[in-house]
């Protein structure tokens, strides 16, 4: 018989209960103690005024163990009452026997107050029996001794950091919720603002594309609309990065699936009829809760499946007695559909999120195989361009590029598939070692900006200012004012200085009044010297002797060289006669002269010192002012134009000095004593040649030649990635910590998070979701940098693939370390209360993984609006154009501050999609409230890739390799399919559900089976093996020539063939050895019809000068108007260069680069052009402005 002191009430008329409430407590699955049975509670014990009185404390203190109703209510249940007196006459027929006594807590609650009563349990064993075997009573005799003590409420039941938060309640989640939404919308909504403001005011960051590159590659107009709406009308810019779009649309359609089954499936079957958390999950004496967002997760779902009764709060005794029982015939789920609902779910994944993703894997990666195809049939025509290092054929050092060439062609005649060549062989280029050369051509280029920012400070120091209605005077903005040096000895006059004497000014500066004014005092500006007429140097025919010196110095409103007469009106007036020559800062052409190239024009280099001018008569009615004897004032336009001479000496040297290196490197390619360090071989099939790296950007800038000396070090990249994974995976331990501080029983072994656990208010709630977010971005970014920096250290030749590199090492990166690595830690450091307990660790590791995705919520949040928007604004070119902005005084200087734009990085494009695609692939199912984050997230990021495509990015490679990186990602996307079905299979292991479980796990197996099936198995490229028999056999002869070196002994059955090629070899190195004086680059040039190297938009300031002086957002469209005349070209171009078929380095066929002078209103710059034309033989070009684009309109007609 059992008997308690607890206080029993006595049972009322119970209160009618809505339906909805009945059901939903008599199925809350509380239970007590009858002998040594455990069973549920009856439904009208729900309904007694003794559980409506406290309803809320009895649903507390049910996950604790057993809730005992008072003793005369559950005594008079039959069931009970069975149990009670079977166990009686059970003690009653054992004589004698062995006690022992077992004590177990239950708990009551009357009144408000928490009771915990000791349930005293006696079991009895006979020690001897009539029968001949002894036998231990199974049955043991429970009698609960009237010693129950009465404490108080409980602090683990009423301590509000112990409580649970359903859905629909406000906690520190919904603070993290609103400071990482605030935080993102904030500061994306100013970073938006600043990039549309900043779009209009810089052009040339901005949108570069829309004037910066020829007319037919230039985008639409930029509408709002458009802008907003990039789905609507397709991309027609056809570059490297225009591959990435199709992997940003992919994802956002595996996204948009995805999002749809969890907000129209999912989430109704995790929220509706089910019980909230804090009905089904057992309240921690150790403080600790769930919050509101996990009551929006899987979590309640599994919880109203097995609430188990187990807890740390339980006895040792209650622990053993359940784990012998089966707790589901005795207490049944909190919903008899719980399975079923998992079920469908395991369903839905399968068919409807698996299946459906791997359509449009599969659909996205066909699309690609043809743009592919098209690419390699229409545009290369089956062209390749390959790079063999020397290092990788020693057999073929000391054999000139002809020999190779020739070599290769016998080759290739062997290796044919039926009629066709498999591999033929179009050029081949010796690359030389161009170390030397590459430094000289850098210093030189350095050299070349002194000399344009010397010209221009030189330009810039005079001004033109009006005295008198008698004309113009410029004088100079340096000139010393206060140096009585500068003064005339006579008539000097007291508002105008006189230049200083240490230089020799430009011609337009020796002034004097018109004739008009005869009596004018006006004095001469700058003394003439006197043998003015005589410079050495001079060329007899020079302009300046068409008019005489006279009318060039009193004639000062006129050029010299100008024809000039006189108006019926005694004005001297410009001759308009056909026979008088105009003057074009463009259509000067230099006349040669006998002078060495590196003299200087001595006018320049030898002004007349003071003491040797002497006063230059003047007309009868002027005066010359007189320069008094001494020593010159030292003035800045001296340092200036010192400089210039400088500057211009050193250019002339460099230029000399590389033009020099140029025909030592191309003598040494016809030779066979050559220091080559690879070959550029062009062909159809040319990857199949043995150690053959394929450029897959298949443009001559995609080259990085200096790598092309050493060996490529892959390895170690990967090593340093490995090495960043785990310094990252070790700082973020730490991080994660925070996201779980109010875990259960989390602060309790950790006392610095007990803040955390103890506070529901903002405080908690950015402390533990706004700054491990914003921690966890400074990864990403981590990230990024690091292996982009990571792989320029590798040796690649291919600028395209050393940024694939780059971008799949980011891929694997964000995937391993910002996704599945966090979701493991703060599964594990959820745990720590199970760890320690030993209690159900996988269950509680399990609900971890589903409580991390809150903070993965707010991480999203935060990153939505923020990421597109700063990659839109370019911050490190920003910075660059703004630190720069005062240092940039050339039109040089200028156009690489704003024009020139950089290619496209997959790596940082694509790290937004990237970070949404793998959390939809992992926990949309899991908590479907992340469908908000990544779909708007994913949505700016490819409105923010279009625009970058469309009108900023202009690209050094073709859309090859932005194709294949698309291939390669679109495959991967198939593999995170399968994420999902194995982090809900094993949740669903950690709860013991066996078949779900591990029927989820299979099904992400099968999706990577199907998806390797429906992409590389299915669109598998040629293989070696595919080739025809003697095209391998011919490959293989050709690897064995590579490795046998030069001084080694040929196989004997090969020797009479090495020989016969090496005479071939010899009379093709002869033939070229006759015409090394004569030898230019170019003379292996591709063919005509060619269509590799493919041409780009980028174009060079220092190869094209002066289409580069056009690149400006005010001219374009006017230039545009303009060049529809066909008569109308660039003057300079066909001149100074062409590439057409050549693919050597830059620094062995880059000419000597044009001079970019400043373009000012005084016409000083044509002055300068004309004397580095007529007395350096250096060509110069003048910044074009918009007035000379309106004059030159204006001549159109003419």
């Amino acid at each position: 018989m059992t008997t308690t002191s607890i206080y029993n009430p006595i049972i009322t008329t119970p209160p009618l209960l809505r339906t909805s409430e009945q059901s939903n407590y008599q199925n809350k699955r509380h239970f007590y103690l009858c002998g040594d049975e455990i069973l549920s509670w009856e439904s009208e014990w729900y309904t007694a005024s003794f559980f409506t009185s406290d309803r809320s404390s009895f649903d507390k203190a049910a996950s604790t163990g057993p809730v005992q109703p008072p003793t005369s209510i559950y005594q008079n249940v039959p069931a009970c009452a069975a149990i009670l007196s079977s166990e009686i006459s059970a003690t009653s027929s054992l004589t004698n026997g062995r006690i022992i006594t077992t004590e177990t807590l239950s708990t009551y609650i009357s009144n408000g107050r928490t009771f915990v009563s000791t349930i005293t349990r006696t079991t009895n064993i006979p020690l001897s029996t009539s029968s001949p075997l002894a036998t231990v009573s199974a049955t043991t005799s429970l009698s609960i001794i009237p010693s129950s003590t009465t404490t108080s409420p409980a602090s683990a039941i009423t301590d509000p950091s112990s409580i649970n938060t359903c859905a629909g309640g406000w906690d520190w989640q919904g603070w993290g919720v609103v400071a990482g939404l605030g935080s993102g919308v904030i500061l994306g909504t100013l970073l938006w603002i600043l990039w549309a403001v900043l779009r209009k005011k810089l052009p040339g960051i901005y949108a570069p594309r829309t004037w910066a590159i020829p007319s037919e590659s230039r985008p639409p107009k930029w509408t709002i609309l458009a802008f907003l709406l990039p789905f609507s009308h397709p991309s027609q810019s056809w570059t490297e990065g225009s591959g990435s779009l199709s992997v940003l649309f992919a994802g956002l359609k595996l996204a948009g699936m995805l999002s749809i089954l969890a907000l129209a499936a999912i989430l109704p079957l995790l929220l509706v009829g089910v019980p909230c958390l804090s009905e089904t999950s057992p309240t921690n004496s150790q403080r600790g809760r769930l919050g509101t967002l996990t009551d929006f997760s899987l979590l309640p779902l599994l919880n109203a499946l097995d609430p188990s009764p187990d807890s740390s709060a339980t006895s040792h005794t209650l622990l053993q007695m359940l784990e012998t029982r089966s707790l589901t015939s005795t207490i049944s789920p909190a919903i008899s559909n719980a399975r079923i609902r998992l079920i469908i779910i395991l369903v839905i994944l399968a068919v409807l999120a698996c299946g459906g993703g791997l359509f449009v894997i599969a659909r996205t990666y066909a699309g690609l195989i043809r743009r592919k195809t098209d690419f390699d049939n229409k545009i290369c025509q089956k062209m390749e361009m390959v790079y063999i290092r020397a290092n990788d054929a020693p057999g073929w050092k000391g054999m000139t590029e002809e020999g190779v060439r020739n070599l290769l062609k016998d080759y290739s005649a062997k290796m044919k598939g039926g009629n066709e060549k498999e591999i033929e062989i179009v050029g081949v280029f010796a690359i030389p070692d161009t170390t030397e050369l590459r430094n000289k051509v850098k210093e030189r280029e350095e050299a070349l900006m002194e000399l344009e920012v010397a010209e221009t400070s030189y330009v810039s120091s005079f001004q033109l200012t009006h005295r008198t209605t008698s004309g113009g005077i410029l004088e100079a903005l340096d000139w010393n004012k206060n140096d009585p040096a500068n003064q005339s000895a006579h008539n000097s006059s007291p508002t105008r200085q006189t230049p200083p004497d240490d230089f020799l000014a430009p011609k337009r500066f020796y002034r004097i009044p018109t004739a008009t004014q005869p009596q004018s005092r006006e004095r001469l500006d700058v003394p003439m010297p006197p043998n003015l007429g005589e410079m050495q140097g001079e060329p007899p025919d020079s302009r300046f002797k068409e008019i005489n010196r006279d009318s060039a110095m009193y004639g000062g409103r006129f050029d010299i060289g100008q024809r000039i007469k006189m108006d019926p009106a005694g004005e001297w007036v410009p001759d308009p006669s056909p026979q008088s020559e105009e003057t074009s800062p463009l259509g000067v052409t230099p006349e040669s002269t006998p002078e060495d190239p590196l003299s200087v024009n001595p006018i320049l280099l030898k002004p007349t010192s003071p003491n040797e001018r002497s006063q230059i008569p003047t007309r009868s009615s002027h005066r010359v002012s007189v320069i008094r004897n001494g020593d010159a004032s030292h003035s800045r336009l001296a340092d200036h134009y010192a400089t210039i001479r400088r500057c211009r000496a050193t250019f002339k040297e460099m230029n000399r000095e590389i033009d020099e290196l140029q025909r030592r490197k191309f003598a040494e390619i016809a030779t066979t004593n050559s220091n080559l360090v690879g070959w550029v071989i062009v062909g159809k099939g040319v990857r199949w040649l043995p150690h053959a790296e394929i450029i897959e950007g298949f443009t001559r800038e995609d080259f990085l030649w200096h790598n092309g000396v050493y060996q490529t070090n892959e390895k170690q990249f990967w090593a340093k990635v490995t090495i960043l994974a785990m310094v990252l995976g070790i700082i973020l331990i730490p991080v994660l910590g925070l996201t779980v501080g109010t875990a259960p029983g989390f602060d309790h072994y950790l006392g610095l998070m007990k803040p955390l656990a103890k506070s529901d208010g903002l405080g908690s709630g950015v402390v533990e979701g706004l700054v491990p977010a914003i921690f966890l971005t400074l990864v990403v970014v981590a990230i990024v940098y690091f292996t982009d920096e990571f792989s320029k250290d590798v040796r690649y030749i291919s600028r395209s693939r050393q940024r694939s590199l780059a971008y799949k090492a980011v891929f694997y990166l964000l995937l391993l370390v910002v996704v599945i690595w966090t979701i493991l830690v703060a599964s594990l450091e959820f745990a720590v209360q199970g760890f320690t307990t030993n209690v159900q660790k996988a269950r509680v590791v399990g609900d971890g993984a589903i409580f991390s995705t809150w903070f993965t919520f707010v991480l999203l949040l935060n990153l939505a609006f923020i990421l597109p928007a700063l990659y839109l604004l370019q911050f490190p070119r920003l910075l660059r154009y703004l630190k720069s902005r005062k240092k940039a005084i050339t039109p040089r200087q200028k156009f690489r501050r704003t024009v020139v734009a950089s290619s496209y990085n997959p790596a940082v494009g694509l790290t937004p999609c990237l970070l949404a695609v793998f959390y939809a692939s992992t926990l949309l199912f899991i908590f479907p409230l992340l469908v908000i984050p990544i779909l708007i997230l994913l949505y700016l990021s490819f409105v923010a890739n279009r625009y970058m495509v469309d009108y900023v990015l202009v690209d050094t490679s073709s859309e090859y390799s932005g194709i294949l990186l698309s291939l390669w990602t679109i495959r991967r996307f198939g593999w995170t399919l399968a994420l999902q079905p194995f982090l809900y299979g094993l949740v669903l292991l950690s709860r013991n559900e066996w078949t779900i479980g591990g029927l989820s796990i299979a099904i992400g197996f099968i999706t990577i089976i199907f998806s390797e099936g429906l992409t590389v198995y299915r669109y598998h490229d040629q293989r070696r093996k595919d080739l025809n028999g003697n095209t391998r056999k011919a490959l293989d002869e050709l690897s064995n020539l590579m490795k046998i070196q030069k001084t080694s002994t040929p196989p004997a059955g090969d020797s009479g063939k090495m020989e016969e090629r090496r005479r071939i070899s010899l009379q093709s190195d002869l033939s070229i050895l006759n015409k090394v004086k004569e030898l230019l680059p170019g003379y292996s040039r591709l063919p005509f019809n060619c269509s590799i190297p493919i041409k780009i938009d980028k174009i060079d300031d220092m190869i094209l000068t002066e289409r580069s002086s056009y690149l400006k957002p005010n001219l374009s469209k006017k230039l545009e108007l303009i060049n529809n005349d066909n008569n109308n070209k660039y003057f300079t171009e066909n001149l100074n260069y062409n590439l057409k078929g050549l693919i050597y380095p830059i620094e062995l066929i880059i000419k000597i680069p044009i001079i970019w002078l400043i373009n000012d209103k005084n016409k000083l710059s044509e002055n300068e052009l004309i004397e580095l034309n007529k007395f350096h033989q250096l060509l110069a070009i003048i910044d074009p402005s918009l007035n000379y684009l309106k004059g030159k309109e204006k001549e159109k007609p003419k």
